[in-house]
Protein backbone atom coordinates (compact mmCIF):
# COMPACT_ATOMS: atom_id res chain seq x y z
CA UNK A 1 0.00 0.00 0.00
CA UNK A 2 1.38 3.40 -0.98
CA UNK A 3 1.50 6.37 1.36
CA UNK A 4 -1.27 8.04 -0.67
CA UNK A 5 -3.52 5.01 -0.18
CA UNK A 6 -2.68 4.78 3.52
CA UNK A 7 -3.40 8.45 4.21
CA UNK A 8 -6.54 8.33 2.07
CA UNK A 9 -7.92 5.54 4.25
CA UNK A 10 -6.91 7.19 7.53
CA UNK A 11 -5.96 10.86 7.85
CA UNK A 12 -7.75 12.13 4.75
CA UNK A 13 -10.97 10.33 5.56
CA UNK A 14 -10.84 11.57 9.16
CA UNK A 15 -10.07 15.14 8.14
CA UNK A 16 -12.85 15.21 5.53
CA UNK A 17 -15.33 14.25 8.23
CA UNK A 18 -13.83 16.60 10.81
CA UNK A 19 -13.65 19.65 8.54
CA UNK A 20 -17.25 19.22 7.38
CA UNK A 21 -18.47 18.56 10.93
CA UNK A 22 -16.97 21.87 12.00
CA UNK A 23 -18.35 23.71 8.98
CA UNK A 24 -21.86 22.26 9.23
CA UNK A 25 -22.23 22.38 13.00
CA UNK A 26 -25.94 22.89 13.63
CA UNK A 27 -26.76 23.35 9.93
CA UNK A 28 -29.89 21.87 8.40
CA UNK A 29 -28.86 22.64 4.81
CA UNK A 30 -25.64 21.97 2.93
CA UNK A 31 -24.18 25.31 1.77
CA UNK A 32 -23.52 24.40 -1.89
CA UNK A 33 -25.27 22.41 -4.59
CA UNK A 34 -24.47 18.87 -5.68
CA UNK A 35 -23.39 20.16 -9.11
CA UNK A 36 -20.72 22.26 -7.44
CA UNK A 37 -19.34 19.21 -5.65
CA UNK A 38 -19.21 17.41 -9.00
CA UNK A 39 -17.24 20.33 -10.39
CA UNK A 40 -14.85 20.41 -7.45
CA UNK A 41 -14.21 16.69 -7.66
CA UNK A 42 -13.62 16.81 -11.41
CA UNK A 43 -11.00 19.53 -11.06
CA UNK A 44 -9.36 17.71 -8.14
CA UNK A 45 -9.00 14.60 -10.29
CA UNK A 46 -7.75 16.25 -13.46
CA UNK A 47 -6.32 19.67 -12.55
CA UNK A 48 -5.57 19.69 -8.79
CA UNK A 49 -3.44 22.84 -9.07
CA UNK A 50 -6.56 24.74 -10.15
CA UNK A 51 -8.66 23.98 -7.07
CA UNK A 52 -7.77 27.21 -5.28
CA UNK A 53 -8.57 29.24 -8.41
CA UNK A 54 -11.88 27.42 -8.79
CA UNK A 55 -12.81 27.92 -5.13
CA UNK A 56 -11.86 31.60 -5.19
CA UNK A 57 -13.98 32.14 -8.31
CA UNK A 58 -16.98 30.67 -6.53
CA UNK A 59 -16.31 32.65 -3.34
CA UNK A 60 -16.05 35.97 -5.20
CA UNK A 61 -19.34 35.37 -7.00
CA UNK A 62 -21.14 34.73 -3.72
CA UNK A 63 -19.29 37.57 -2.00
CA UNK A 64 -20.74 39.99 -4.57
CA UNK A 65 -24.23 38.70 -3.90
CA UNK A 66 -23.65 39.06 -0.17
CA UNK A 67 -22.54 42.67 -0.64
CA UNK A 68 -25.55 43.47 -2.82
CA UNK A 69 -27.94 41.99 -0.28
CA UNK A 70 -26.23 43.73 2.62
CA UNK A 71 -26.56 47.09 0.86
CA UNK A 72 -30.31 46.79 0.48
CA UNK A 73 -32.45 49.11 2.55
CA UNK A 74 -33.70 46.10 4.50
CA UNK A 75 -31.19 43.23 4.18
CA UNK A 76 -32.68 39.80 4.75
CA UNK A 77 -30.81 38.13 7.58
CA UNK A 78 -31.71 34.62 6.44
CA UNK A 79 -30.31 35.29 2.95
CA UNK A 80 -27.13 36.78 4.41
CA UNK A 81 -26.65 33.74 6.62
CA UNK A 82 -27.08 31.36 3.69
CA UNK A 83 -24.64 33.32 1.54
CA UNK A 84 -22.12 33.48 4.38
CA UNK A 85 -22.31 29.70 4.72
CA UNK A 86 -21.46 29.33 1.03
CA UNK A 87 -18.55 31.76 1.39
CA UNK A 88 -17.26 29.79 4.39
CA UNK A 89 -17.40 26.57 2.38
CA UNK A 90 -15.23 27.93 -0.44
CA UNK A 91 -12.81 29.52 2.01
CA UNK A 92 -12.44 26.10 3.62
CA UNK A 93 -11.76 24.47 0.24
CA UNK A 94 -9.08 27.08 -0.52
CA UNK A 95 -7.42 26.55 2.85
CA UNK A 96 -7.46 22.76 2.53
CA UNK A 97 -5.32 22.85 -0.62
CA UNK A 98 -3.07 25.76 0.33
CA UNK A 99 -0.18 26.36 2.71
CA UNK A 100 -2.58 27.97 5.15
CA UNK A 101 -1.55 28.03 8.79
CA UNK A 102 -5.13 28.66 9.97
CA UNK A 103 -5.86 24.94 10.16
CA UNK A 104 -5.15 21.52 8.70
CA UNK A 105 -4.31 21.31 4.99
CA UNK A 106 -2.97 18.75 2.54
CA UNK A 107 0.11 20.93 2.01
CA UNK A 108 0.82 21.20 5.73
CA UNK A 109 0.48 17.42 5.94
CA UNK A 110 3.16 17.21 3.25
CA UNK A 111 5.56 19.23 5.40
CA UNK A 112 5.18 16.59 8.11
CA UNK A 113 6.45 13.93 5.70
CA UNK A 114 9.35 15.88 4.21
CA UNK A 115 12.45 13.71 3.99
CA UNK A 116 14.93 14.48 6.74
CA UNK A 117 17.43 15.99 4.29
CA UNK A 118 14.82 18.50 3.06
CA UNK A 119 13.72 19.88 6.41
CA UNK A 120 14.35 23.54 7.19
CA UNK A 121 16.88 22.75 9.91
CA UNK A 122 19.07 21.20 7.22
CA UNK A 123 19.47 24.54 5.45
CA UNK A 124 23.14 25.54 5.24
CA UNK A 125 23.80 28.03 8.08
CA UNK A 126 24.95 31.54 7.28
CA UNK A 127 28.51 32.22 8.37
CA UNK A 128 29.42 35.52 10.02
CA UNK A 129 32.39 37.24 8.48
CA UNK A 130 32.19 35.08 5.35
CA UNK A 131 33.95 36.22 2.24
CA UNK A 132 32.01 37.20 -0.86
CA UNK A 133 32.94 33.88 -2.44
CA UNK A 134 31.75 31.95 0.62
CA UNK A 135 28.51 33.95 0.73
CA UNK A 136 27.85 33.20 -2.93
CA UNK A 137 28.56 29.50 -2.41
CA UNK A 138 26.20 29.48 0.57
CA UNK A 139 23.50 31.18 -1.50
CA UNK A 140 23.90 28.58 -4.23
CA UNK A 141 23.51 25.76 -1.71
CA UNK A 142 20.46 27.51 -0.24
CA UNK A 143 18.79 27.84 -3.65
CA UNK A 144 19.53 24.23 -4.54
CA UNK A 145 18.05 23.10 -1.23
CA UNK A 146 14.89 25.18 -1.76
CA UNK A 147 14.50 23.89 -5.30
CA UNK A 148 14.69 20.27 -4.16
CA UNK A 149 12.24 20.96 -1.36
CA UNK A 150 9.79 22.73 -3.70
CA UNK A 151 10.00 19.90 -6.22
CA UNK A 152 9.24 17.33 -3.53
CA UNK A 153 6.27 19.32 -2.21
CA UNK A 154 4.91 19.87 -5.73
CA UNK A 155 4.97 16.11 -6.28
CA UNK A 156 3.20 15.64 -2.94
CA UNK A 157 0.45 18.08 -3.94
CA UNK A 158 -0.01 16.43 -7.34
CA UNK A 159 -0.54 13.04 -5.69
CA UNK A 160 -2.23 13.88 -2.41
CA UNK A 161 -4.61 16.76 -3.21
CA UNK A 162 -6.68 14.54 -5.56
CA UNK A 163 -6.68 11.77 -2.95
CA UNK A 164 -7.91 14.06 -0.19
CA UNK A 165 -10.57 15.78 -2.26
CA UNK A 166 -11.88 12.42 -3.48
CA UNK A 167 -12.64 11.67 0.16
CA UNK A 168 -13.85 15.21 0.84
CA UNK A 169 -16.25 15.34 -2.12
CA UNK A 170 -17.61 11.86 -1.42
CA UNK A 171 -18.36 12.90 2.14
CA UNK A 172 -19.94 16.15 0.88
CA UNK A 173 -22.31 14.10 -1.28
CA UNK A 174 -23.09 11.88 1.68
CA UNK A 175 -23.85 14.88 3.89
CA UNK A 176 -26.05 16.43 1.20
CA UNK A 177 -27.99 13.18 0.92
CA UNK A 178 -28.29 12.92 4.68
CA UNK A 179 -29.52 16.49 5.13
CA UNK A 180 -31.99 16.13 2.27
CA UNK A 181 -33.04 12.64 3.44
CA UNK A 182 -31.97 11.03 0.16
CA UNK A 183 -30.39 7.64 -0.43
CA UNK A 184 -26.59 8.22 -0.33
CA UNK A 185 -26.03 5.37 -2.80
CA UNK A 186 -28.42 7.00 -5.25
CA UNK A 187 -26.62 10.34 -4.93
CA UNK A 188 -23.25 8.69 -5.60
CA UNK A 189 -24.72 6.84 -8.59
CA UNK A 190 -26.00 10.11 -10.05
CA UNK A 191 -22.58 11.60 -9.39
CA UNK A 192 -20.93 8.87 -11.45
CA UNK A 193 -23.45 9.37 -14.25
CA UNK A 194 -22.75 13.11 -14.26
CA UNK A 195 -19.03 12.43 -14.48
CA UNK A 196 -19.44 10.06 -17.43
CA UNK A 197 -21.53 12.60 -19.30
CA UNK A 198 -18.88 15.29 -18.95
CA UNK A 199 -15.73 13.20 -19.36
CA UNK A 200 -15.13 14.45 -22.92
CA UNK A 201 -15.13 18.10 -21.86
CA UNK A 202 -12.19 20.03 -20.49
CA UNK A 203 -12.07 19.58 -16.72
CA UNK A 204 -11.92 23.26 -15.88
CA UNK A 205 -14.58 24.30 -18.36
CA UNK A 206 -16.97 21.53 -17.38
CA UNK A 207 -16.47 22.14 -13.69
CA UNK A 208 -17.11 25.86 -13.98
CA UNK A 209 -20.25 25.17 -15.99
CA UNK A 210 -21.53 22.80 -13.36
CA UNK A 211 -20.55 24.88 -10.36
CA UNK A 212 -22.01 28.12 -11.71
CA UNK A 213 -25.50 26.64 -11.63
CA UNK A 214 -26.27 28.22 -8.27
CA UNK A 215 -28.61 31.05 -9.18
Amino acid sequence: MTRVDLLSDTTYREQAVKQLDQLLSGSTKFPVKTTQIYGLRQIARQQPKEIACFAEHQRRRVQRRYKEENERRQPRDDVLQELQAVIDFWVLVTNLCSNSTSGWSVVQEGHRYLPEELREEKLPPKSKGATQQETQANLTLHNQFKNRQTKWLDQWKNEHIPAFFERFCTHCLYRIAKLEMQDPDEVLQLSQQEENESQDEGAMQAAFQQANLIE
